[in-house]
């Protein structure tokens, strides 16, 4: 399972924007957002099907995409 988030410019946590079994509809959706608004940047992660010790899922980031302002 892979899941996108995008994060505004300004904005300190990202949002979930959507969850895919296919990666490829995962980077589709990642890139039709980051060409409507170029300020935002995105994060896809997989899910591992492990959890830490507290509970929470593990993940691997496979790609990002954000703006550089320097």
């Amino acid at each position: 399972m892979y899941n996108v988030f995008v994060k505004k410019k300004g904005s300190y946590n990202p949002d979930m924007v959507g969850e895919y079994s296919n990666l490829n509809d995962a980077i589709k959706l990642a890139n039709d957002l980051k060409e409507k608004d170029p300020e935002i940047s995105y994060t896809i992660e997989e899910q591992t099907g492990h959890f830490d010790s507290y509970g929470e899922p593990l993940t691997n980031v496979i790609k990002r995409g954000w703006l550089f302002l320097f």
